[in-house]
């Protein structure tokens, strides 16, 4: 995990309803349009009825809402979860707020239960820095899908298991 320190405290908690538009601002800013349908859907899904499948934290820094992350349980997989989206503002990053939001779902997901974690990524260079996020969190990649989002563009499955608590 990345150790750095930040000008500002930045707290991690679960999101409320009153952060859902600005996860969607920061997911709208912070993605090329191609990528912005399935974290959307995610947010959604974070704040409708099945909350298994997608949750939001957040970090906070003096009040503002400055990231969050999007992950789950994989319907139908036992044991298996899910971190469909990370982001950061382009103002609070460089701080070590991603990587504590990787740590932050991975915790969650082992605290209920889950042995594996995956992580679903275009291998497009507007996810450079995501892929080598996940890296520094323990990801490693497991699976390929040429051509998936569109020609010349792979879909990478990058997977990292863990021990949930005793």
């Amino acid at each position: 995990m990345s150790r750095h320190t930040t000008s500002a405290a930045v707290v991690l908690r679960a999101a409320t309803r009153d952060d859902r538009a600005m996860l969607g601002e920061l997911i709208t800013e912070g993605t090329d349009p191609a990528y912005r349908a399935s974290p959307l859907y995610f947010l959604r899904l974070a704040f409708g009825v099945q909350p298994e499948e997608s949750r939001a934290i957040v970090a906070v820094r003096e009040s503002v809402v400055v990231g969050g992350a999007l992950f789950g349980s994989v319907a139908g997989a036992i044991g298996t979860g899910r971190i469909h989206f990370i982001t950061v503002a382009a103002t609070a990053r460089r701080l070590g707020i991603a990587s504590r939001l990787c740590e932050a779902a991975v915790t969650d997901l082992s605290q209920r239960g889950t042995r594996n974690v995956v992580v679903e990524l275009p291998d497009d260079p507007a996810f450079m820095a995501g892929a080598e996020l996940l890296a520094r969190c323990d990801f490693a990649e497991v699976a390929r899908v040429p051509d998936y989002h569109r020609d010349g563009v792979a879909l990478v499955v990058l997977h990292r298991a863990i021990s949930p608590p005793e």
